[in-house]
């Protein structure tokens, strides 16, 4: 697992959730969403369901990565997550899937023919 060191962390009662943004040492280039997810999961001893990556950025000149993270209270309060987020996690072979389901339901059935 790679080194964290948290930078900032705040929490926001109303939303239920925290605000997380901590510094990844040495991962820059090496680091997938789901890692970083498991990493701040282990970290902060929650489960990784309740974290929600907001941003990963690499640093100029270093090999860190800055992350920014959301740690929801519940399953309930991660509705709120934003499901553009939580589709940038999904493979690529998930994100098609999805893709073509939501395909599926925007196209309107036809309409049966009336006789005249």
């Amino acid at each position: 697992m790679p080194r964290l060191h948290i930078e900032k962390k705040s929490d926001s009662k109303v939303l239920e959730r925290s605000y997380v943004e901590l510094r990844l040492d040495g991962r820059a280039g090496k680091l997938t969403r789901k890692d970083a997810i498991a990493a701040v999961a282990q970290e902060l001893a929650v489960a990784p369901e309740m974290v929600g990556v907001v941003r990963l950025d690499g640093q100029a000149g270093t090999t860190d990565v800055l992350g920014r993270f959301y740690v929801y209270t519940s399953a309930a309060s991660k509705k709120i997550h934003p499901r553009y987020l939580e589709e940038r996690v999904l493979t690529k072979e998930d994100r098609e899937k999805l893709k073509q389901e939501r395909k599926k339901a925007a196209t309107p059935a036809p309409a049966p023919e009336v006789k005249k």
